[in-house]
């Protein structure tokens, strides 16, 4: 993850991306094909002390769109089912989500926190603040995938997508967008 706060363009692409203010210390964690922001990491706490489990956070309208296709039908799970019958599968989501609550950790004692936090998120230390082993939003495995954690739930997601952001976009956001600031 970059450990530089997002600059005021990215910012504000970001904010058009997701229709809303961003709040706290933001960083770009991933960009996409065309060098337009894609996922950006949020703090463990907001500015006001509000917990935020997501710490990575997809903002590509293309890939949310898509992603959501993929939760409105049956792909998560038969990836529950594929992982009752792979083991290694289960172990690298496990690897996954210990690798995102150190880095949250990380975040939090930076940010002076870390006890708070760890109270927080004791029962929700899963990708995305999920209790472990959960796949409830693929969106934020493919957010933890795409900043480069090691998460085969992500990777799963990435690959059924495969080049829709190279097919379907042309580096402008904007169409995408509809119905948002």
């Amino acid at each position: 993850m970059n450990d530089v706060c997002i600059d005021p363009p990215d910012r504000s692409m970001a904010e058009r991306q997701l229709g809303r203010p961003l709040r706290g210390d933001i960083r770009v964690a991933s960009r996409c094909p065309h060098g337009v922001v894609q996922v950006i990491a949020t703090p463990p706490l907001l500015p006001d002390g509000t917990p935020f489990p997501t710490l990575y956070w997809l903002t590509c309208p293309l890939l949310q769109r898509s992603v959501s296709r993929l939760e409105g039908g049956d792909f998560r799970d038969r990836l529950r089912g594929r992982m009752e019958g792979d083991p290694a599968l289960v172990e690298g989501l496990r690897r996954a989500e210990r690798e995102y609550a150190e880095e949250r950790a990380r975040w939090a004692e930076r940010m002076g926190v870390l006890e708070r936090c760890r109270r927080y998120f004791s029962r929700r230390e899963g990708v995305g603040g999920t209790a472990q082993g959960g796949m409830k939003c693929l969106h934020a495995h493919l957010a933890h995938f795409l900043a480069g954690g090691k998460n085969p739930v992500g990777a799963e997601v990435a690959a059924q997508l495969g080049e829709v952001q190279l097919e379907e976009c042309r580096g402008d956001c904007a169409p995408f967008m509809q119905g948002r600031r």
